[in-house]
């Protein structure tokens, strides 16, 4: 089973030590940093599935960490946590959709950050599976396409051989068949040319056990597929 990835951002080595020991006492893959900017490289590296952040540190704040989050990943669960003298801005912050949730330091006990961090986790879950759902549907719907613009020049084709072994059809007429049958060609090929610009795309895995392919970038790729 695949644990959920928690990036824990602190610049108190004691505080973070701490959360981290916790959580990964609970079964979370747990990873620590000390300030925004290394938090900012290992995001890039590989999105968490929850960030735990505080939100005075050096070198990029808690802010500026969370722009950059919410640009790496919309949708990413960002729990805050900040004394009273940043409550302000964390509200803010939420208002603009860059905060899951929030909690008061010092903590009165880890046990009201592990219900924080699990509600987070089920979120990220269930937005997994509603992405994924909607790319079952959006990969299902372009078999079908594909499979209907297929349908009509195999049926070409089918007709036209008809003609061509017929012994009373004229020398025009087989050299409409033929003709014909080369469009039906072109057109299926051109479809599996498309296809395959889906098919050489690896799914990635966006959180642990769902996998997506980027339907957005292949269908870029059809585009200029299509006017080659």
């Amino acid at each position: 089973m695949n644990r959920a990835r928690i990036l824990v951002v602190d610049d108190e080595p004691e505080i973070r030590r701490l959360i981290s020991r916790y959580l990964g006492r609970l079964g979370y893959a747990v990873r620590e940093v000390g300030d925004g900017e290394e938090a900012t490289a290992l995001a890039r590296q590989e999105i968490p599935d929850v960030v735990i952040t505080d939100m005075a540190m050096p070198r990029r704040g808690g802010l500026q960490l969370l722009d950059t989050l919410r640009r790496l990943d919309p949708g990413l669960p960002v729990i805050v946590l900040t004394g009273h003298g940043s409550l302000e801005n964390v509200i803010a912050a939420m208002r603009h959709g860059s905060v899951f949730d929030y909690l008061l330091k010092p903590l009165p006990n880890l046990g009201v950050l592990e219900v924080a961090v699990a509600r987070a986790v089920e979120v990220r879950r269930l937005r997994a599976e509603a992405r994924e759902a909607f790319q079952v549907a959006a990969i299902r719907e372009l078999a079908l396409t594909a499979s209907d613009k297929i349908l009509n020049p195999l049926n070409v084709i089918s007709l036209s051989v008809e003609w061509l072994i017929r012994e009373e059809a004229t020398a025009e007429e087989k050299a409409k068949a033929v003709a014909s049958i080369e469009v039906a060609v072109e057109r299926i090929t051109k479809i599996v040319r498309q296809m395959r610009s889906v098919g050489r795309y690896t799914p990635s895995e966006v959180v642990p056990g769902f996998r997506q392919i980027d339907l957005d970038r292949a269908a870029a790729d059809d585009t200029s597929d299509a006017e080659l």
